[in-house]
Parts: C-alpha cells; structure tokens; sequence
C-alpha cells in the first residue's frame, strides 16, 4: 500500500519566538509558534503529527 499524501498546512499567521522552545511534538528547539495552539512546534512535525494521527 502506498504511503499516503502528507497534510500541507497553512502557517501564514504563525509566529517566530525570540528563543527557541523545544518543539511539542519532538522535543528539539524550534523558533516558529503553532498558530493554532501558540506552542512551540516545527512545521514538519505538525505535518508529520496530521499525517500519521488522520482517520
């Protein structure tokens, strides 16, 4: 079975932090903010998170 399309999410309205914050998601330093949830969190691992977490 092939893998299925990654999720693109839109994060025009993010934010970057002053400081990097470990990421939810994966725990390593990131700069952008959610801009859903305003937490720290790579882009690529919110897309991963989507992707693996569909129904």
């Amino acid at each position: 079975m092939p893998d299925k399309p990654r999720s693109r999410l839109d994060w025009s309205k993010s934010r970057v932090s002053a400081a990097p914050e470990p990421c939810v998601i994966c725990g390593k330093p990131a700069l952008m903010r959610s801009p859903d949830r305003d937490v720290p969190c790579h882009k690529t691992c919110a897309e991963q998170w989507l992707g693996d977490h569909d129904r």
